[in-house]
């Protein structure tokens, strides 16, 4: 929490940035807990896969209301060598570039990397689209946002909520910002 107000974080692609076809990738059902990460056969495409992919529905409406009330960040697993186009897209898109988390390299896995990284900034609530990382990232803070994806609906998780748009979580985090902040144990 900055100041009297709370901190959210945002993943970017698939919950800010539309993910390839518009399609989100994989169900990570019962993908394995890793932290080393290593590059991939598309890691050398990635300052350029995303950037001229269109805002999510309600993204840009959304981030910008709730950065009205709250400090946002976008927390990406996207790499330091993507911040160039990567804060030009945020600034096409929400006019202004907000604070930026990018992962150092590939040596941590993305989710590793955002339940490292909502722990250290104290985040009160992060929106996520990949339903392995919501659930690791839920253990660490109060509260997640899983935008509702058909291949992430078999997650099921007290302290992560289901959302099509992210203007959705706003009066659920008023309410749950007034409610007695209980960090997870």
């Amino acid at each position: 929490m900055r100041g009297n107000r709370k901190l959210l974080t945002f993943d970017l692609d698939g919950v800010l940035c539309r993910p390839p076809f518009g399609i989100n990738p994989g169900s990570n059902r019962h993908k394995p807990r890793r932290t080393r990460g290593h590059a991939t056969i598309l890691s050398p495409t990635e300052p350029y896969r995303y950037f001229l992919r269109r805002p999510m529905a309600g993204a840009v409406e959304g981030f910008r209301r709730l950065a009205e009330a709250y400090e946002c960040h976008v927390l990406t697993a996207r790499t330091e060598r993507t911040r160039r186009l990567t804060e030009r897209w945020l600034e096409r898109w929400l006019g202004y570039v907000p604070v930026l988390h990018l992962r150092a390299g590939y040596d941590e896995t993305p989710a590793a990397f955002k339940v490292r990284r909502t722990a250290e900034l104290g985040a009160f609530a992060h929106f996520e689209d990949d339903p392995h990382t919501a659930l690791w990232v839920a253990e660490g803070i109060p509260y997640v946002f899983l935008v509702d994806w058909r291949r992430n609906r078999w997650l099921d998780h007290p302290r992560v909520h289901r959302l099509r748009r992210i203007a959705e979580a706003e009066a659920l985090l008023e309410r749950l910002s007034t409610a007695i902040d209980v960090r997870p144990g």
